[in-house]
């Protein structure tokens, strides 16, 4: 297939009659399609890959080849290379988790009736052994693309336990084509992805680029509170021209900075791969709706964790900043890739703060199921009588989250030998023996706090900030860039803001508040209802035993309020101050209605006058008389040592009874901490039995893991 055709298609997909190819694009389409090799890609972000594997498909469709199969992490990514896909003349169809079962089976018909150019997929579609069987094996893949092809390797920074299902896959097609691409690998990444991808009889070539970026002004800020950030951001984002990302590395801290942006003038809208309050449908269609008004240019900035990364492609970004510390070079370099492709001038800040290190010790701490829960749930496949669990039934037999159980599932199934199947929504146990690979799981945890040591060595970098990153990640080409802060100080950003700014992002976090959403059934079926709470017998639908829409103050531990809460809960007693703001937020922001006329508490197992006295405090303040209407009968363990509903549940069922309850009054209930709601569902029914008025429940900070 001729140089001259390939052009032609470059051409055409990207609207430029002037368009060439950068180096070695037309080298890697060649060893695909005219040599039908295996080709590894690590090119600087912005180098066009998508141009390649796309250009590679329609003429090795031309050829009458079959499809092309592209596995590709992130739902942004999907979306976008649809719409980008049709420029290049290629029709492609994706399969994934936010689209309906009947588009999903659309699309895999399509696929094998030769509609469809290529297919878009995540890599744990490849967990589903019928899928792979039945969908893309028969349909004879003429190209497998690998895309951030650095997850495949356990040494890699985004490291992902489904893209080890790729090799065994590829062992399946071993003529088949395959190029997998990335721009954030070191020569031990590049390494293990070769060896994972090595069929015998087969050479496997390299293209390996300069990774530099000329058009990126690189920054490192360290500004300790996050009230200093929220008003530089402020400050600065205004004076730059064009759009951009924020990253946050919390749920929690990127609605919150959205929400301060918003305040202050600022087109900003928060984003995360779960949006809070809405279902999973209602949160995808969400993010379509947020990356889109982003790309029309109709939002300033995307506030976003690390889902809106990989692949999300805007060539004219004009600004990438963190309001909080990367957790690794690599990652750091992926994420602020997304600006500058396709204009000469962007910015990326890194900006850093006090609560960087917890942030990540938690995440590395997290990174790997428990070998308890492991043991626990494999124990439960093992039993004589077991011929299969649903999901839900292993959550209500291991006290362990939901999130964590399905983690545990996730990575279980792509173990090799697997220790356990999904046949249809039973998971099984095999017959393979099982041990956890500790020295993997010790491995990567050392190297994480490796990343973390490198990125705090980066931040106080008085070197070229461009020519470190690159380094980084082995580009012995690099050189000083001449743009970031490092090489051109007098160009860079102040770290100074206005005075005023500071004080409104100092009171913008004392005046928040979290929503406290009401319970409106306690199971998913009237059977789990019956389970969970046989004492109390509650209804499938609480219907009127449900309490209103409540709030908390502030989150455990975070700026402002949350930290002087935290240091109130050590120390058994709470600041006075605490009291005015909840008032403050009751009158002003909450303004419950019909408003409460009696205020009754949570009672404290192991410090009885904790709360007590704080909500006699509140009453105080607000006029109102404080009943102890609520009595704890049954000694219980501790809530927050219960992570999931069912436990949840059954911990509470039958530990409170209700006296002295005021009759058809509306009533404020206090507790000092909210995590799952449960206790205050479970509160609130017990009042509105005894005939209480509306419950309107409030705590003084949220221990909700975000």
């Amino acid at each position: 297939m001729s140089h001259q055709r390939a052009l032609e298609l470059l051409k055409q997909g990207v609207g430029s009659t002037t368009a060439n190819f950068h180096t070695d694009q037309w080298e890697a389409i060649d060893t695909i399609v005219n040599h039908r090799k295996r080709l590894i890609c690590v090119q600087r972000t912005g180098w066009g890959k998508s141009s390649v594997y796309f250009i590679s498909t329609k003429l090795m469709r031309e050829k009458g080849h079959g499809p092309t199969v592209i596995i590709s992490p992130l739902l942004a990514l999907m979306r976008n290379q649809i719409e980008s896909a049709a420029m290049y003349g290629v029709a492609l169809g994706t399969v994934n988790s936010s689209q309906s079962n009947d588009e999903n089976t659309l699309n895999k018909q399509r696929l094998l009736a030769g509609q469809l150019d290529a297919l878009i997929i995540a890599p744990e579609q490849l967990a589903n052994d019928v899928f792979v069987s039945e969908v893309i094996i028969p349909a004879n893949p003429g190209l497998f693309v690998i895309d951030e092809a650095h997850c495949i390797s356990d040494w890699g920074h985004d490291f992902r336990p489904d893209y080890r299902r790729i090799s065994r896959v590829l062992g399946n097609i071993a003529d088949t084509p395959v190029l997998a691409t990335t721009a954030t690998a070191t020569k031990r990444v590049v390494e293990d992805v070769l060896e994972q991808l090595r069929v015998e009889g087969q050479q496997i070539y390299l293209l390996r680029g300069q990774l530099t970026r000329d058009s990126i002004h690189l920054q490192n800020i360290h500004l300790p509170k996050r009230s200093q950030r929220l008003a530089w951001l402020t400050h600065i984002i205004p004076q730059i021209q064009g759009t951009g990302i924020v990253y946050a590395t919390t749920i929690n801290d990127a609605f919150l900075v959205a929400a301060w942006l918003k305040s202050c003038g600022i087109a900003a809208e928060g984003y995360a791969g779960s949006i809070p309050g809405l279902s999973k449908a209602d949160s995808a269609e969400k993010r379509e709706q947020l990356e889109q008004a982003l790309l029309n240019n109709e939002l300033k900035v995307l506030v976003s964790t690390s889902a809106l990364g990989m692949g999300f492609d805007k060539g004219d970004l004009s600004f990438v900043i963190h309001y909080q510390s990367a957790g690794s070079v690599v990652s750091y370099y992926q994420q602020v890739g997304r600006a500058g492709r396709s204009i000469e001038n962007a910015y990326g800040v890194l900006l850093s703060g006090d609560e960087d290190q917890e942030i990540q010790n938690y995440f590395i701490r997290e990174a790997f199921p428990k070998r308890e829960l492991v043991h626990d749930l494999l124990g439960l496949l093992e039993e004589d009588s077991c011929d299969g669990l649903k999901k839900a039934d292993l959550e209500a037999q291991l006290n362990y989250a939901p999130m964590k159980i399905g983690a545990a599932l996730t990575f279980l199934k792509a173990e090799y030998p697997t220790p356990i199947v999904k046949e249809g929504p039973l998971f099984k146990r095999t017959v393979s023996a099982y041990s956890m690979p500790t020295e993997m799981i010790e491995r990567l945890s050392e190297r994480k706090i490796g990343e973390w040591q490198e990125i705090q060595a980066y931040l106080q970098e008085s070197s070229c900030l461009m020519q470190v990153l690159a380094k980084a990640l082995d580009d012995e080409l690099a050189t000083p860039c001449g743009k970031c802060a490092n090489c051109d100080p007098e160009n860079a950003f102040t770290s100074l803001y206005p005075h005023e700014l500071g004080q409104k992002a100092v009171e913008f976090l004392g005046n928040t508040m979290i929503p406290i959403e009401p319970k409106k059934q306690v199971g998913n079926g009237h059977a789990q209802a019956a389970s969970r709470f046989q004492e109390y017998n509650f209804p499938f639908r609480l219907g009127d035993l449900a309490h209103e829409p409540g709030a908390v103050l502030c989150h455990w531990g975070e700026a402002g309020w949350g930290e002087i809460a935290a240091a109130g809960k050590r120390a058994h007693a709470f600041d006075p101050r605490l009291a005015d703001a909840c008032i403050k937020m009751i009158n002003e922001r909450w303004q419950p209605n019909p408003m409460p006329t009696w205020v009754t508490y949570v009672p404290s197992q192991n410090y009885p006058n904790l709360v007590k006295d704080f909500a006699e405090l509140v009453a105080e303040k607000l006029g109102l008389e404080c009943v102890e209407a609520v009595v704890k009968i049954e000694k219980t363990l501790s809530q927050k040592r219960m992570e999931n509903s069912d436990f949840r549940c059954k911990n509470l069922d039958g530990a409170f009874a209700v006296q002295n309850v005021r009759a058809d009054e509306p009533v404020l209930l206090i507790d000092d901490a909210s995590d799952s709601g449960w206790t205050f569902a479970v509160i609130a029914a017990l009042l509105r039995r005894a005939e209480s008025g509306p419950v309107f429940p409030m705590a003084i900070m949220s221990t909700k893991s975000n």
